[in-house]
């Protein structure tokens, strides 16, 4: 059940965790790797809350769904007169037990995901600052 756009690239393969370094001499190679659905596994589940927390030697992070009213509640708990629950329901999405060294690998790659699209971010304001601030300058005699 492979889907043309599957296919891994360089960019997309896992960087090294920390400590897990091959020794020094030893050669790097890097490695695409393909995942097989199973059942529905292919289908992404939506999330809108995360807990992490640790065990021994093992993180478990919950991907949680809190309804939109629920979030919208949450946004008012600061305000006055809003009384605050005891306890918010939501539905459990997935729950996922990570090694330290997966933990760390996800995290370098949530790290460079969150670089790229900040970097990319304050490209197309640059690109689009200087437009407005033509527009608003007027010509220049």
């Amino acid at each position: 059940m492979t889907r043309e756009n599957d296919k891994v690239d360089d960019s997309m393969l896992a960087p090294e965790a920390e400590g897990s370094r091959p020794p020094s001499g030893a050669q790097t190679v890097s490695l695409a790797i393909r995942l097989q659905p199973v059942e529905h596994s292919e289908q992404p589940v939506f999330a809108n809350f995360t807990t992490v927390q640790t065990g021994s030697g093992v993180v478990f992070i919950d991907f949680g769904f809190l309804e939109p009213q629920t979030m919208a509640m949450l946004a008012r708990l600061g305000q006055p007169g809003v009384k605050i629950p005891e306890a918010i329901g939501g539905n459990l999405a997935c729950r996922m037990a990570l090694s330290l060294e997966t933990t760390a690998n996800l995290a370098n790659q949530l790290t460079q995901l969150l670089r790229n699209a900040t970097a990319a971010q304050a490209q197309r304001a640059q690109a689009a600052m200087p437009a407005n601030e033509e527009e608003q300058a007027g010509p220049i005699h």
